[in-house]
């Protein structure tokens, strides 16, 4: 039959077991929570970066309109010269191209005539305007390119006319209509090596002076493909992109990770929209497979070994802790209760110390009473009183010190209750009121503190108040902060006449504020108060040891 500690060996195993088994699961999961993280911090990035990059290429066509706007003759060194630092500058750059508006009257003003279209097949042909051998003469105006940056492998573009570019001649359209940038449809580019890399244009009408008739087109050429994977070469590690253009009906693609090409079936971890030009763009984003999969770590393995190992460890040390605390407990036994009897005489002997101390003190006092009954001198009467007043205050700690149950703390509630009732007595027309929540004090702070409150209560009492009044008023509010410092702060407040204008607590000729200002600097306590026509306010504030200790 198996023991009640075979029974807790096996569920030492079962506990660590099953906390191995937790270990490994959330080593796990932390991994694939930082690597969510991850992503959607890669994610922000992409968004940022995107917007970032699309407002310089607003900034580059706005520059370029500009300053074909501001400088009627431009030679084509001067718009290389002003070209170049955006060519260089910007990612997935193919070309910044000027093309100017020719009316029929000066196409033949062009070297050789020349004016290049794009058939139906993307392929370049000439035109001979040349009217005299019986070609057609033109009868619209024509855009042909004449500037473009780079110019070393553009050469075959010089003289295209755009307006002949079907994914153009809508977007030109728009931007004389709109006079803002506008972007075309996704569209092969003629340079492009590779007829998978899509691209865009982004066109900027230039007016003339009256802004009725466009003088001219600046275009920013992109290849789709190496704008992504330049602005984004670091979150392409962690990120598949796919982007389409929602602007249309088929949703005509932008660009794609070939992940996706192959596997059509992933869900975006996210994804955005942003407005470019005329057209809006859907970017959606998908984590690198693997990424977010359970990932079976190194270290949630080592946890589960780890944890099978302590474990054992723990129950052979339990076996062998029960071995040896069989042979003590006896002993620990015996101690204990050798220890608590003497514990328990020595509480009994020291609250009989506190309630004999008491005792003498109620003795003394009565003695010092006597001795008053047979003085004439009203001094003398006044001071056995104040030394009455304060012997009593000092009995008080002591009994409620004896009446607690472990004769180390003073409940401040009670002290202060019995307080106010005994100088109730000496002056009875004064109402009394208490505000304390329950607080305990130290014994190294409950004396001073006990004496401190009763010599500003003796004082109101003497002092504040008219004679034969019965509206007279006399408060004890505590204060404990929960924070910080753990202060409490005992404001003893009258209604009184006030003190007098040139009162100073630290040179006075009673005694009073002597033992106060002595007993304040022995617990670091400080003593604060304003007074007025309408009474006086005295706050006292120090740490309570007891919620130190």
């Amino acid at each position: 039959m198996i023991s009640k500690k075979s029974y807790k060996y096996l569920i030492i195993l079962l506990i660590g077991g099953l906390i191995s088994s937790l270990l490994f699961y959330y080593a796990n999961q932390r991994r694939i929570a930082e690597n969510e993280v991850f992503v959607e911090n890669t994610i922000t990035r992409a968004k940022l970066k995107f917007n970032q990059e699309l407002l310089k290429v607003n900034t580059v066509l706005e520059s370029m309109a500009f300053f074909f706007e501001n400088n009627k003759q431009v030679t084509l060194d001067k718009y290389i010269e002003f070209t170049n630092p955006f060519v260089s500058g910007l990612p997935g750059i193919r070309a910044l191209e000027w093309a100017p508006r020719l009316s029929p009257g000066n196409l033949m003003h062009l070297d050789e005539g020349q004016v290049r279209v794009l058939d139906s097949s993307f392929n370049i042909t000439k035109i001979n305007f040349n009217s005299a051998h019986g070609n057609f003469a033109p009868t619209r105006d024509y855009y042909p390119i004449i500037y473009t940056n780079p110019r070393d492998y553009l050469q075959k573009v010089i003289g295209l006319d755009i307006a002949s570019v079907p994914m153009v001649g809508g977007a030109l359209r728009l931007a004389d209509s709109t006079q803002k940038i506008v972007s075309s449809k996704p569209l092969n580019l003629i340079t492009s090596k590779n007829r998978e890399h899509f691209g865009f244009v982004m066109i900027k009408a230039v007016f003339g002076t009256d802004k009725k008739q466009v003088d001219g087109y600046v275009l920013g050429v992109y290849d789709m493909t190496a704008y992504i994977e330049t602005i984004l070469g670091p979150e392409m590690k962690v990120l598949d992109i796919f982007i389409t253009d929602v602007t249309e009906e088929i949703l005509p693609l932008y660009y794609s990770s070939p992940i996706l090409i192959k596997n059509n079936n992933l869900k975006a971890s996210n994804e955005t929209s942003i407005d470019i030009g005329n057209r809006k763009w859907e970017i959606q984003f998908f984590a690198k497979e693997g990424l977010l999969v359970y990932p079976h770590t190194r270290e949630s393995y080592f946890l589960l070994l780890f944890g099978m190992v302590i474990s054992s460890l723990i129950g052979v040390i339990a076996f062998k802790n029960d071995r040896y605390q069989n042979t003590l407990e006896n002993e620990v036994r015996t101690r204990t209760l050798d220890l608590e009897k003497s514990n328990k005489e020595k509480e009994n002997l020291l609250q009989e110390i506190h309630h004999r101390v008491k005792n003498n003190l109620q003795m003394t006092s009565s003695l010092i009473n006597i001795q008053k009954r047979k003085l004439t001198n009203k001094a003398a009467i006044a001071a056995l009183e104040e030394s009455q007043s304060r012997i009593s205050a000092i009995a008080l700690t002591h009994q409620k010190i004896y009446q607690d149950e472990n004769s180390k703390s003073v409940n401040l509630r009670e002290y202060l209750t019995d307080l106010m009732a005994y100088q109730k007595k000496l002056l009875p027309s004064v109402n009394y009121a208490i505000h304390c929540s329950q607080i305990t004090l130290n014994l190294d702070v409950a004396l001073p503190i006990g004496l401190i409150i009763s010599e500003l209560v003796t004082n109101a009492l003497k002092h504040a108040f008219k004679e034969h009044q019965f509206n007279n008023n006399l408060s004890i509010t505590v204060i404990q902060d929960r924070e910080g410092e753990q202060l409490i702060h005992i404001t003893v407040a009258d209604n009184g006449k006030g003190l007098p204008p040139d009162f100073d607590p630290n040179y006075t000729s009673g005694i009073g504020f002597k033992i106060i200002n002595s007993f304040c600097k022995q617990i670091t306590g400080k003593l604060s108060y304003n007074s007025s026509s309408q009474g006086t306010c005295f706050t006292l504030s120090c740490k309570n040891l007891e919620n130190l200790i």
